[in-house]
């Protein structure tokens, strides 16, 4: 199975994101944001970050993930290439992301992630298959 896709969007870019389950979905969610900004496959699993995050929803929760993933990534410059998920359900994650530092001449910068947004966000089960939808600002 594939962990994601690109769909359609004017300015920014739209993902579908899939999993098994939840965690995989998530884990994938991680693994398709960092594959959008860099080569991931250039990325070491060097240091570890452990995630601890509450929302009201799953879809909140889903933006918080990819946003925290995301802010580490501005202010510390850690590029991250593998995912756990030890814990989820519809309000809470319990997660760690390995990578390691930006390096220029290494970590080539494909697109310019401003942002995870709400728009188009969506969690869904189809037939066994977890999808998610949503939208990055570049």
């Amino acid at each position: 199975m594939k962990k994601y896709e690109l769909i359609d969007h004017t300015a920014d870019i739209g993902l579908r994101i899939f999993g098994q389950d939840l965690s995989d979905l998530f884990q994938n969610a991680g693994y398709a944001l960092f594959d959008i900004i860099t080569d991931i496959s250039k990325v070491s699993p060097r240091q570890k970050r452990r995630f601890s995050l509450q929302r009201d929803c799953m879809e909140e929760l889903l933006v918080e993930w990819l946003g925290r993933l995301l802010y580490v990534f501005d202010t510390e410059q850690l590029l991250f290439s593998s995912f756990q998920v030890f814990e989820i359900s519809d309000t809470r994650l319990e997660a760690e992301a390995a990578g390691e530092l930006y390096n220029k001449d290494i970590h080539p910068v494909k697109t310019e992630v401003k942002a995870v947004t709400y728009h188009n966000l969506n969690i869904t089960e189809v037939n066994g298959v977890w999808q998610a939808t949503t939208v990055l600002d570049i």
